[in-house]
């Protein structure tokens, strides 16, 4: 290139000055040029970035926050109710106790409001409620189960190890657990808590028993306080006396009906005082 086609290509550069530089600024950066005649020194436009526009955080808290509260308050279809422990409550019967209304969103259920409201149900012992993965509200129940069977003005009714009415039918509900004899109630409903002594001695009785031994007693004459008979199933009798001690009368209970089926004997009866238990031979 000689010296003409040089300075035609830099004139026509516009990022180039020669010459008479212009006063030096933040937008000019000084180089050395190779030209025909020699280095040169030259001022070159700086090609400057644009600025990078920085965009405020706030507009993605904003958004994430608007995310989260429609996730926890408004209704929608998140999650599944599963229930444990009972074949009488299912799913729905849990969403119409709590009052959670469709679509169900489990983010939004209190557990504690759940389970109180849980527990006043007649057919719940017991509740524990718990989220779980994924997405899951897991509802722990434990039924309540009839101790003893009570005739009534009405029929019968079933009444549980605290002392509530939870069934009531024309008929004997459970005949798994003893029947009570030697007292009739009156109008027992559904909900109703037994408080009279007799009653509240035969479940107490009762629940000393293990679960798989209480079948083996279907009967229980609670007409005098202090002279109370149970039956076994077959129909032997077994002196209580009265409402003392009835935990240890049961596992003396327990011990004597296991001896009486060791030794294939037939008793007329067996005493459960715990001073002096006995077997009554015929």
């Amino acid at each position: 290139m000689n010296q003409r086609e040089f300075r035609e290509e830099i004139h026509r550069d516009s990022d180039y000055i020669q010459g008479e530089l212009p006063p030096q600024d933040d937008g000019w950066e000084v180089v050395i040029v190779d030209t025909p005649e020699g280095p040169k020194r030259m001022r070159r436009r700086l090609k400057r970035k644009a600025p990078k526009q920085r965009r405020s955080p706030l507009w993605k808290i904003v958004v994430g926050a608007a995310v989260l509260i429609g996730v926890f308050t408004l209704p929608l279809p998140i999650g599944q109710i599963q229930v444990t422990g009972t074949n009488q409550l299912s799913s729905e019967d849990v969403v119409a106790i709590g009052d959670l209304g469709y679509p169900v969103n489990i983010l939004r259920v209190r557990t504690g409001a759940l389970e109180e409201r849980l527990q006043k149900d007649i057919r719940v012992d017991t509740a524990h409620v718990s989220y779980a993965l994924p997405l899951t509200l897991q509802v722990d129940i434990t039924e309540r189960h009839a101790m003893i069977v009570v005739p009534s003005q009405f029929g019968f009714v079933g009444i549980d190890r605290q002392g509530m009415v939870i069934s009531n039918a024309p008929t004997i509900p459970d005949t798994t657990v003893p029947i009570i004899s030697g007292v009739r109630l009156g109008n027992a409903l559904l909900g109703d808590t037994v408080e009279a002594d007799g009653i509240r001695s035969a479940i107490a009785y009762m629940q000393a028993f293990p679960e798989e031994k209480r079948k083996t007693i279907g009967e229980i004459n609670i007409g005098d306080a202090n002279n109370m008979i149970a039956y076994t199933v077959e129909g032997l009798p077994i002196h209580l006396g009265d409402s003392s001690d009835l935990a240890e009368k049961a596992k003396i209970t327990e011990d004597m009906l296991k001896d009486i089926e060791q030794r294939h004997v037939v008793p007329q009866y067996i005493d459960v005082n715990v001073k002096s238990p006995y077997i009554k031979m015929q």
